[in-house]
C-alpha cells in the first residue's frame, strides 16, 4: 500500500513537472539607499554617483527605486530630493516597503517509481 502512494505521488510530480518559487520577504525602505534607516540627502547623491558609474558603498536597488517604476534613474534621485524639501510625496519615500517577490526558482527532481 505504501509503495502504490509512493508511486502515484511520485506519477503526479512528474505530470505537472512543478516548479516551486522561493520568497522571502524582504523589507526596506523607499528612498533609503544606503540602508542606514534614514532617508537623506547621502541616498540621493548615491544614486548620481552609482548613474555616474562612480564607486558607492552600500547600495540597495529596490530602495534606490523611490518612484517605483521598475529601474534606477535621475527621477529617483529627483525624488528623494523633493521628499527632503518637503514637496508632495507621491511615491512614499520614507515608507516601509515588504518586498515578497520570487527570489529563486527550483525544479522538482524527477523521483521515479
Amino acid at each position: 500500500m505504501k509503495k502504490r502512494i509512493v508511486a502515484i505521488l511520485a506519477a503526479v510530480l512528474v505530470i505537472l513537472s512543478a516548479v516551486i518559487s522561493v520568497s522571502a520577504a524582504n523589507t526596506y525602505i523607499r528612498g533609503d539607499v544606503d540602508s542606514n534607516g534614514d532617508v537623506t540627502i547621502i541616498d540621493a547623491t548615491l544614486i548620481q554617483r552609482k548613474l555616474a558609474s562612480l564607486q558607492v558603498g552600500s547600495f540597495n536597488e529596490k530602495a534606490a527605486d523611490a518612484d517605483n517604476d521598475g529601474s534606477v534613474t535621475i527621477l529617483d534621485a529627483t525624488a528623494i530630493q523633493r521628499y527632503l524639501a518637503f514637496y508632495a510625496n507621491t511615491h512614499g519615500i520614507n515608507t516601509t516597503v515588504v518586498d515578497t517577490s520570487p527570489t529563486e526558482e527550483y525544479e522538482l527532481p524527477f523521483i521515479p517509481g
